[in-house]
């Protein structure tokens, strides 16, 4: 029997072998592809040179948007200080500084606001006997009052030590003049700065930030505590003076301490405050050296990897690169995160393409919605700041048909005074309670009503007669031109009730309010005031002028109201109406 000889086997070339061959495909493969990515490699190197300006860019653009809120609590203080005192120099150009209701004026306005320490009218003569102290002080010897007083202008300055309160205070003074614009002082409202630096210590936004307000004199009105002073983190050769009037800025610059840093300048009150905070120099990407070693080293691992590339192309070629662009589309979904990823740019062109309209896209669609919340803030802002006014307004009318009320010959001015000035206080209640809301185009109308009814329960609580008052509300939110009238009508009602309110069997007057989405249809809300009332009074309210106004704010719900009687001894207002559907068009104010 033969033996079977086993085949020869033949033993493949290793892929490396291949390279010392002139003609093999490997070698051909390695040239083309080194030809071919050469200028890929320079375009890599010019676009990671541009991703890191880009980077450097946003990440001092950044910086500005972290300053702005570093700097806050100074805005949100002298904003609300300018209002207060121009309302207040508004006021006095009427009443006259010597009127009585001067001092009752500056301690209400005082009382609203725990950070103000001092607030009172400064004549010309630097004298003051109309303040929150009710004291009467001398200023004369205060140098920055005196250079205020040459100018006649809004003041922002800083004392170490107040001359009503010997603490360190921004003093925040506002011209006043008369009816025929003569300049007859200052309407001086003073807080305390460490409680502004409290505010942004609870914030806590960066730790490597040194922040400084200053007006447009250089003067610095706050600034952080940090070991050495805050000096040697400013700019060694721009002067804080030079810094006013250009708006928000960026630039680098060698500190008075001798270190690199960053500085962004952004405004508080235009032409009058900035802030500047000083930022330690960082690298978005990375370090100079770094970079250089990368981009000697790219075109080589570019080479290398092709070699991987011409083995493994569908994985490499297309596959990865569609994990890394879905990737970043997801990144950028859940949290607006955008990255530039090198790996795209070893990519197929369309590819490529793709996520560089991506990334563009990404970009704007950040930068909109940036700009689109900054709007949004603003109208905010501007809107809770007209409510504010209107609602301070009103205050000032009630507070003068008080004082005419006083003087009035008869009863029954007296009485008609006393209506209007509870009408006023109610209008002013609902315009404090729109402005306190946190989100001005959506009203949460049954926290509106607590707090409005619930001070009217204390001024009408004061008769012989025990008075019970149930307060039920359901969450409804409303547009603001629902949720005005609502709250009036609320008031003329609760305050008819309050009038014409009888004793029950048991002896007590109840009144009972309720609001709650009504089971007649979608959106449908339903607000009722019950109280216990005799048929004769009843009567009488129907002639009213309340039921007229009650009627005037339904027809601004486009609704009807109904009355009835629930049971024996109780008399029930009802008003159903649909609630609006937020259109930002219809709600847009106009200022």
């Amino acid at each position: 029997m033969h033996e079977k000889r086993p085949e020869r086997a033949v033993v493949p070339e290793e892929g490396w072998q291949s390279l010392s061959r002139r003609n093999a495909l490997l070698p051909r493969i390695a040239l083309m592809l080194t030809l071919a990515l050469l200028p890929l490699g320079i375009i890599a190197v010019a676009q990671t040179k541009s991703a890191i300006d880009n980077a450097q860019e946003t990440y001092r653009a950044g910086l500005s948007a972290q300053t702005s809120r570093l700097i806050s609590p100074e805005r949100e203080a002298l904003q609300s200080a300018r209002g207060i005192t121009q309302g207040l120099a508004d006021a006095l150009a009427v009443l006259g500084p010597s009127d009585a209701v001067c001092a009752d004026l500056m301690k209400y306005s005082s009382q609203r606001n725990e950070d103000i320490v001092f607030l009172g009218y400064i004549d010309a003569e630097r004298r003051s006997e109309c303040n929150n102290y009710g004291i009467a002080y001398d200023f004369s010897g205060i140098e920055p009052l005196g250079r205020a007083m040459e100018k006649e202008d809004l003041s922002i300055t800083y004392n170490p030590a107040g001359g009503a309160s010997s603490k360190p205070v921004v003093i925040l003074q506002q011209p006043v003049y008369s009816a025929q614009g003569v300049f007859r002082g200052f309407v001086t409202l003073s807080m305390l700065s460490e409680t502004l630096k409290a505010e942004r210590a609870r914030e806590m936004v960066a730790d490597d930030a040194v922040v400084v307000t200053f007006n447009r004199d250089g003067m610095v009105l706050t600034s952080d505590d940090v070991p050495g002073g805050y000096e040697q983190y400013m700019p060694a050769d721009t002067s804080l003076a030079k810094l006013m009037g250009n708006g928000k800025q960026l630039f680098s610059e060698i500190s008075i301490g001798g270190e690199a840093r960053e500085f962004s300048v952004v405004p508080i009150l235009e032409d009058r405050v900035y802030g500047l905070a000083s930022w330690q120099t960082a690298q978005p990407l990375m370090r100079d050296r770094a970079f250089a070693t990368f981009t000697l080293l790219f075109p080589l691992l570019m080479w290398l990897i092709s070699l991987i590339v011409a083995l493994l192309a569908i994985r490499l070629q297309v596959i990865r690169p569609i994990r890394i662009l879905g990737r970043q589309m997801r990144d950028f979904a859940e949290g607006r995160r955008v990255f530039k990823s090198d790996a795209l740019n070893r990519a197929p062109s369309e590819l490529r393409e793709i996520g560089e309209t991506f990334s563009i896209m990404a970009q704007k669609v950040v930068r909109d919605e940036a700009d689109l919340e900054n709007t949004v803030h603003e109208r905010d802002v501007l809107i809770k700041e007209v409510h504010h006014r209107v609602k301070n307004n009103l205050q000032l009318m009630s507070s003068i048909l008080n004082m005419q009320s006083r003087d009035a010959p008869s009863t029954d001015t007296r009485s008609a005074l006393r209506r209007v000035q509870d009408r006023l206080t109610s209008l002013a209640a609902v315009h404090r309670g729109l402005y306190e809301t946190p989100q001005v185009s959506q009203v949460r109308v049954d926290a509106l009503l607590d707090d409005l009814l619930g001070q009217l329960v204390k001024l009408g609580d004061g008769g012989s007669t025990p008075l019970d008052v149930e307060l039920k509300f359901e969450p409804v939110t409303l547009v603001p031109d629902q949720a005005g009238p609502l709250a009036m009508l609320a008031a003329e009602g609760f305050t008819n009730a309050l009038k014409y309110a009888t004793i029950g069997d048991d002896g007590r007057r109840r009144i009972r309010v309720r609001l709650y989405p009504h089971d007649s249809g979608p959106d449908m809300v339903m607000f009722e005031i019950a109280n216990t009332v005799q048929s004769e009074i009843r009567a009488e309210t129907e002639q009213g002028l309340g039921l007229k106004l009650i009627q005037a704010f339904c027809a601004q719900l486009d609704c009807r109201m109904k009355s009835s009687d629930e049971e024996a001894g109780w008399f029930a207002m009802q008003v159903c109406f649909k609630m609006q559907e937020f259109a930002p068009e219809q709600h847009t104010p106009r200022v």
